[in-house]
Parts: C-alpha cells; sequence; structure tokens
C-alpha cells in the first residue's frame, strides 16, 4: 500500500463526508421548525420572540454554508487523492516496467 493509499484510507475512517451531512441534515429540520415558529409568532402578535427565531434563522443559515463549503474542500480532497493514487500507481508501474527491460 502506497502512501497515498493510506491517507485516503484514513480519510475514509474518518468519514467527514457523512459528518456533516448529519449536521446539514439536523440544521435543515431545525430550520424548519424554526420558520413554524416564526409563522406562530407573527400571527400571535410576538415581535420580540419573532425576532429572536429570525435571528436563530439566520445563524442556521451561516453554519450551513459553512458546513456546506467544508463539504465541498471534503469532496475536491477525495478527487485530489484519488488522482494522486493513480499517479502513484502509474509510476509505480512504469517503474516495475523499467527494471524488467534492464
Amino acid at each position: 500500500m502506497n502512501y497515498s493509499e493510506k491517507v485516503q484510507e484514513s480519510i475514509e475512517f474518518a468519514d467527514l463526508r457523512n459528518k456533516v451531512q448529519s449536521l446539514l441534515d439536523y440544521l435543515g429540520m431545525e430550520t424548519s421548525e424554526l420558520e413554524s415558529g416564526r409563522e406562530f409568532a407573527m400571527k400571535s402578535n410576538e415581535p420580540i420572540v419573532y425576532q429572536m427565531i429570525n435571528n436563530n434563522i439566520k445563524q442556521n443559515y451561516i453554519v450551513s454554508s459553512t458546513l456546506q463549503a467544508i463539504r465541498t474542500d471534503i469532496e475536491n480532497m477525495h478527487d485530489d487523492i484519488r488522482a494522486d493514487i493513480k499517479q502513484e500507481k502509474n509510476a509505480l508501474s512504469h517503474a516495475d516496467q523499467s527494471e524488467d527491460n534492464a
């Protein structure tokens, strides 16, 4: 197993994509509940509660956006590692062929 494969194995074991996705799913459910609460606060004429809920929705949006950027970075990192592994395997294959020819 070459170095790139070890890195890929470590990253896949960490399962960062699924962990980030779980957080995004939770925030999505939380935001839906907050939106329902915001509607109720508006209908009940509770502007302070409405504003507090609105602030929470904005905070969830910021956290979700950051997590989505992290997820994209993780996916790009996986793609880079796969490309490195392929390149390393090709280099090792060419080195083996050169030794066989010598």
